[in-house]
């Protein structure tokens, strides 16, 4: 399997990146939101992958982080959920956004992915909600969600928290007592810093 392509980014279309590596331009099918990677065309990147046979194709999927390609396995477990879907998905949730949609069992939210019925929706909630918080970790939650250029460190620590069944309101006032203690602290930081208070309190 390949873990990780790291080259110069070429171009860049919805649900679709070129990578250049020793000359060689690959292929990637990506979320068709990941608008941050235009700003980073003609750099070198690392993209994780999974490499799927289809027929006598070869498709490459590619995520910013490998907390995303872990989702998007574990979707792809889901009964009549294939890779179409599951980029759909993650076109317009982050990790812990989605993780927090499934265990709360939120359908109409998760029918806003293009092609994800209720009945879909239902299922996938059915398959995952015992699955993620065993497959995904706290600090997998928070790096998967600040991935993608323009997201908020602080919302995405907080909603890995109050998917860890702590209250929007709690989590808001502990995530925003410890950054503002703790200027410098790295996401990581702030999360375990934030999960100590919570649990003092």
């Amino acid at each position: 399997m390949i873990d990780y392509l790291k080259g110069s980014l070429i171009a860049v279309n919805p649900g679709r990146a070129i990578l250049e590596i020793g000359g060689i331009g690959i292929s990637l099918e990506m979320p068709p939101a990941e608008n941050g990677l235009h700003a980073l065309i003609g750099q070198e990147v690392t993209l994780y992958t999974r490499l799927m046979i289809k027929e006598d194709e070869l498709f490459i999927y590619g995520f910013r982080a490998a907390e995303e390609r872990k989702l998007f396995n574990l979707i792809l477990s889901v009964g009549g959920f294939g890779p179409r879907l599951a980029l759909s998905l993650l076109s317009i949730f982050t990790v812990s956004q989605l993780y927090v949609a499934v265990l709360e069992e939120n359908i109409a939210q998760l029918c806003r992915a293009h092609g994800v019925g209720r009945k879909a929706a239902q299922r996938l909630v059915l398959e995952l909600k015992e699955k993620l918080p065993k497959v995904i970790s706290t600090e997998e939650l928070v790096a998967g969600s600040v991935s993608r250029a323009g997201s908020s460190v602080l919302n995405d620590i907080t909603e890995a928290l109050c998917a860890l069944g702590y209250s929007p309101g709690e989590a808001a006032a502990a995530v925003s007592k410890v950054d503002e203690q703790n200027k410098q602290a790295s996401r990581e930081e702030l999360l375990k810093l934030a999960l100590k208070s919570m649990a003092n309190s």
